[in-house]
């Protein structure tokens, strides 16, 4: 296996950095031989995080060989394994539930950060208001000025790391790694477009809570003593009906609730 470090200068806007602690926030994007995460396995992990407010470190763990597998994904756990948040871009979805299996089938220990912020379901109730025609990856980054060196796609990089097998040639091998060190690089800055959407007064979803679901939660709210930071009239249905459910349950664990709406869109 190979490790490789860097460090880049980023520019984010001071409130933002502030108002979601991004400097104890981890970024984080795998590359895979396949979409079957118990057959298939994860051959390169991209950590990135902030040294201060305009220094960020992308530590990059490649397997050389198929086999590295365990090896990178127990030094990407060791190197996470004090972090409470971490952020990617639709790995709620792919992402965490691909790297969670890979530690069950290589018998690795793993506890993940309990919070996970995932741009993409941010961002995609938002993207048709923005003038964006899709909510992928490079789309978003197009649309917030990001020019990138990498010229391939994750599914490429599938075919090119068959290829890295048989050649080990160290081309390949680096047009991986670019591809993939650029889609954590980028994550901060997108993470900036995700909390000015949140603020906005203008965009509105339009698959928003209802006012009957609105006020419901309010009492509920308010019955168990809880004061959520949180636009609520701006949260979806399937937020509302999910954080509905778990207070009826009689659970009132603030924290939860916040990753409960979190995690819905």
């Amino acid at each position: 296996m190979e490790i490789k470090e860097y460090e880049q200068v980023t520019t984010i806007g001071e409130s933002e950095f502030l108002k979601c602690n991004m400097e104890n926030i981890s970024y984080f994007d795998i590359e895979t031989t396949g979409f079957d995460r118990e057959s298939h396995s994860i051959i390169l992990i991209s950590l990135g995080k902030f040294l201060g407010k305009n220094k960020f470190k992308v530590k990059q763990y490649f397997a050389d060989d198929l086999k590295d597998e365990k090896e990178i994904l127990y030094k990407f756990s060791v190197d996470i394994q004090k972090d409470n948040i971490w952020c990617s871009y639709n790995g709620m979805a792919f992402d965490e539930p691909f790297i969670k299996e890979r530690m069950v089938q290589n018998n690795i220990c793993f506890t993940s950060p309990r919070y996970h912020v995932d741009l993409y379901r941010i961002i995609r109730p938002y993207y048709k208001q923005l003038g964006m025609e899709r909510c992928n990856l490079k789309t978003v980054e197009k649309y917030i000025g990001i020019n990138r060196r990498d010229k391939i796609d994750g599914g490429i990089s599938v075919d090119l790391y068959e290829e890295f097998l048989l050649s080990k040639d160290k081309h390949i091998k680096d047009t991986i790694m670019l591809h993939n060190y650029e889609d954590v690089l980028n994550l901060p800055k997108i993470h900036e477009l995700a909390i000015k959407i949140k603020d906005s007064n203008i965009l509105v979803r339009k698959d928003c809570i209802t006012e009957k679901q609105l006020k419901y939660l309010r009492v509920l709210l308010r019955k168990n003593k809880i004061n959520l930071d949180i636009q609520l009239n701006r949260i979806s249905k399937k937020a509302a009906s999910h954080t509905i459910e778990y207070l009826l349950k009689g659970e009132n664990n603030s924290d939860e609730l916040v990753n409960i709406i979190n995690s819905s869109y």
